[in-house]
């Protein structure tokens, strides 16, 4: 069997591809089950390099459940957004999930903020000051019990190189994801559209971090690979075997599928 819980639509202005083009790929790849998680629409906040704006959420929504009814029996469609944590945004994704609006959510820390309805990527003073802050909203998140996936939750290992303090947070965040049921995203995204770099003083991909992750394995986390698919052709890439060559060098224990249901309005069957 195969899913994918992560899949990014032409409304972020940073993926190519129609709705449907990527429900035909997923198919022609011969998966299962595939998850739409656009970057979350926002209230009042317009960043057009990122994301759709709030005023396309509804579009958008209706889009991918009219694809979960065309397609039904052929493949599992969930609906779903990739958030970023804030405060402020709190009670918004609890009422996207209690309204039935989406299937899921997953957390994506890519260390925003959101300010004067603008969004800004965090300056970097110093290695441990952007590894506390990584660490806060992650863990904001995780107990919130609002996602069901954190997205490559070794994001953080683009800007920093291993150390202690790496070391240390990696464990935290495992450790709280195991407790709160959160699985952990071994995103393609990487490997499927870049090379690896020289970063730190070491020649990798910025993520999957082998050693972040061979602490997911000593905590039996829950492991689902995600594509991160920003064109439809992702499902079927050349360089997805570099997944499989990851996940069989670590030895790890990846879960092929979630327990997700649709949330559809007048759907009886729609517990998380």
């Amino acid at each position: 069997m195969k899913y994918n819980y992560h899949t990014h639509t032409s409304r972020c202005n940073h993926a190519i591809g129609s709705d449907e083009q990527y429900i035909l790929s997923a198919i022609k790849a011969n998966y299962n089950g595939i998850g739409i998680t656009d970057h979350v629409m926002l209230p009042f906040i317009k960043s057009s390099y990122v994301r759709a704006s709030y005023e396309q959420k509804d579009e958008y929504i209706n889009s991918i459940r009219k694809l979960q009814k065309k397609y039904e029996g052929q493949i599992e469609i969930y609906l779903g957004f990739e958030c970023e944590w804030d405060n402020h945004y709190q009670k918004y994704y609890r009422q996207l999930l209690d309204n039935k609006e989406v299937d899921y959510l997953i957390f994506g820390n890519h260390t925003c903020y959101f300010k004067n309805n603008q969004e800004y990527g965090l300056k970097i003073t110093s290695q441990k000051a952007y590894l506390k802050r990584y660490l806060r909203n992650a863990l904001k998140a995780i107990r919130s019990g609002l996602f069901t996936i954190m997205a490559h939750p070794d994001m953080f290992m683009s800007k920093v190189k291993w150390s202690p303090y790496a070391s240390k947070i990696s464990h935290i965040i495992c450790k709280e994801a195991k407790k709160h049921n959160v699985a952990l995203e071994l995103n393609c995204g990487c490997f499927i559209n870049e090379s690896k770099k020289e970063l730190f003083g070491e020649n990798r991909y910025r993520y999957p971090y082998d050693k972040f992750w061979k602490i997911a394995k000593k905590y039996s986390n829950i492991i689902v690979v995600g594509i991160d698919a920003h064109n439809p052709s992702a499902f079927e890439s050349k360089n997805l075997k570099l997944m499989d060559e990851f996940i069989d060098k670590l030895k790890l224990n990846v879960t092929a599928k979630l327990d997700i249901k649709c949330r559809c309005k007048g759907d009886n069957t729609n517990d998380r």
